[in-house]
């Protein structure tokens, strides 16, 4: 961890190196957490706060999303090729670290962040330039927290990235970048969703329509307003207790009930909402189906929806780290890096079963 200590402080290096946080995310600070807690007891809705990658990963299909793609991809080795094939010298860092980051953790953390914010960082550390090479070899890296960076442009055509508020130097990063993310993309669905909950929390919290409880024809008078308050909010915590569908009123008061509950609507809100997810994430609409019923599966349509998943998902976000990795500041020239997907697709299944001989 000396080589992270040199660069950020060895407080700041522990803190980069460490392996996540019990309880909180290791892709957010304990301030947006304090924020929802704050929000919550003032009063605000969800849905009015900036919207984060903690508050979009409260939506399903999302979370669903997000652990597809970045479990596939943490499963994957990144092999340096020469003329196709593998190197006969591999560059470590692709393999193994010597901070608490494993290479895995590495990989889903980075796809983390393209799938919600477009890019990411690496720092790293180099070994000794030889042989007149612009850049010493890449001896290990470590995925940076997104709260840890910035990028901000330096001119017309030149960016520079700091860590914690300070530059530093180019060749001591790697910036990956695919473009705008979820948050920026499908900000206003992922409201619309995170909405609709709290339509379907309030319906599931007050399950009878609206209701309107007035004076009946045989009523001596209207109630004082402090008497009227109560009675709503008597009324109101009653329907709410576990013995909610039964009440009672006084003499003179009656209940009218306006308009009528359609659950339907919402179950089509959140499937809509859900395939728009799917359609912003580039994955088969099925696979974040959870309401899917098994029976309609066969080993057809699971097979094909899988391979959909790793030629037209995938290669979105393992194709933005392939390109970064295989730049010269990475590998020697005349190298490219590539994740080893050979495992990823399904092949067809024979209908009669594996041959085999009489």
């Amino acid at each position: 961890m000396s080589w992270l200590s040199d660069l950020f402080g060895a407080g700041r290096a522990r803190e980069l190196s460490a392996a996540p946080l019990p309880v909180l995310s290791g892709y957010a600070d304990s301030s947006r957490l304090e924020g929802l807690i704050m929000a919550e007891a003032l009063g605000y809705e969800l849905s009015q706060l900036p919207l984060d990658r903690q508050l979009a990963m409260s939506v399903p299909a999302v979370s669903r999303g997000r652990d597809l793609i970045c479990n596939a991809a943490s499963q994957l080795p990144l092999t340096a090729l020469s003329d196709g094939v593998p190197a006969t010298s591999q560059p470590t860092f692709l393999y193994r670290s010597d901070s608490a980051q494993t290479p895995q953790e590495r990989i889903e953390r980075t796809v983390d962040d393209l799938i919600f914010h477009g890019d990411s960082l690496w720092v790293v550390k180099r070994g000794s330039k030889s042989d007149g090479s612009a850049y010493g070899p890449i001896l290990d890296a470590v995925w940076v927290p997104r709260n840890r960076w910035t990028v901000e442009p330096v001119d017309s055509f030149t960016n520079r990235v700091l860590v914690d508020g300070n530059p530093v130097a180019e060749d001591s990063v790697i910036h990956f970048y695919k473009g705008d993310g979820l948050l920026a993309r499908a900000h206003r669905t992922l409201k619309g969703y995170i909405a609709l909950e709290g339509s379907v929390l309030s319906k599931t919290r007050n399950p009878i329509p609206l209701t309107v409880i007035q004076h009946s024809q045989q009523s001596a008078g209207d109630l004082e307003p402090e008497e009227i308050g109560n009675l709503l909010r008597d009324w109101g915590t009653a329907r709410r207790s576990e013995d909610g569908a039964v009440g009672y009123l006084p003499f003179g008061l009656e209940i009218q009930t306006h308009g009528q509950v359609q659950s339907d609507l919402f179950e089509t809100g959140r499937n809509a909402y859900r395939l728009d997810i799917a359609n912003f994430m580039n994955i088969p609409a099925v696979m974040l189906d959870g309401s899917l019923s098994t029976s309609t599966l066969t080993y057809s349509t699971v097979e094909g929806q899988a391979n959909r998943f790793f030629t037209e998902t995938m290669p979105g976000y393992l194709g933005v780290i392939e390109r970064r990795l295989s730049k010269d500041d990475v590998v020697p020239r005349g190298q490219s890096v590539r994740f080893d997907t050979s495992q990823l697709t399904v092949a067809p299944a024979s209908p009669t079963g594996a041959p085999v001989e009489d």
